[in-house]
């Protein structure tokens, strides 16, 4: 290029500029949309996936064990009330047939006094 016309070297830059800023946001873009759309049916495949798992299980078993044995071994009326309160809101949290029978039926029957 000619250094008799440094605006035209000028408007070059910039055009580049304003390409590499458009195709950056083009691509941010076409990411966001995929993430809205594709993104969601694989979070669900994964949540999926993950809920079928036997680490899932057996972790979600061995809480609701726990959560048992501290509602047997509660002392007073408001602890099994505070216990019974933690395992129902986890058994509304998980899919129902994950929920052991046995804590079925203690959410069944309600909180009893020790």
């Amino acid at each position: 290029m000619d250094d008799d016309h440094p605006g035209v070297t000028a408007l070059i830059i910039i055009g580049i500029i304003a390409l590499v800023g458009l195709g950056g946001f083009a691509i941010h873009a076409c990411a966001v949309a995929d993430k809205a759309t594709l993104g969601r049916v694989e979070q669900d495949v994964d949540t999926h996936n993950f809920e079928r798992s036997e680490a899932y299980r057996a972790g979600l078993r061995r809480d609701f064990d726990e959560l048992e044995l501290a509602y047997a071994r509660a002392k007073s009326r408001d602890e099994r009330e505070t216990i019974f309160s933690v395992m129902r809101h986890r058994a509304e949290g998980c899919p129902p047939d994950l929920v052991p029978d046995d804590v079925k039926q203690l959410l069944a029957k309600g909180v009893t006094d020790p």
